[in-house]
């Protein structure tokens, strides 16, 4: 899962083993550990709701999302979800996108779980 975080944004890309197991109820997290000890977690993960979450406490962001959106979002060809999520005066946007593979970049960082590309040949 990759994270990307820009003005009052959060993107999440999720390959396709990350999608299936979303859509099989499981919680996807990946983190950070600094030299002092200190980590940065982000999870994402279904939940029972009909709605979407987000959190962040003690270093760690949360993304939640209803579990039958996964299950949908898993069986067909929609790239991305799309989420506005109000609290305090503000809106968090919340994207999560099947991760296409990347051509350009090197073959030992490419994702070999990573949605194919059709024609296109960018990144």
């Amino acid at each position: 899962m990759k994270l990307r975080l820009r003005g009052n944004s959060v993107r999440l890309r999720v390959n396709q083993r990350e999608v299936a197991a979303l859509a099989a109820g499981r919680a996807l997290s990946e983190g950070v550990r600094f030299p002092a000890g200190n980590s940065f977690i982000y999870t994402l993960e279904p939940f029972p709701a009909s709605a979407p979450e987000a959190s962040f406490r003690d270093g760690i962001l949360c993304v939640k999302v209803p579990d039958s959106t996964l299950r949908d979002w898993a069986s067909n060809d929609t790239i991305g979800l799309y989420f506005d999520i109000s609290g305090r005066g503000s809106i968090l946007k919340i994207t999560i996108e099947k991760d296409l593979e990347c051509v350009n970049e090197p073959v030992d960082e490419r994702d070999p779980y990573a949605y194919p590309r059709g024609n296109d040949s960018h990144c």
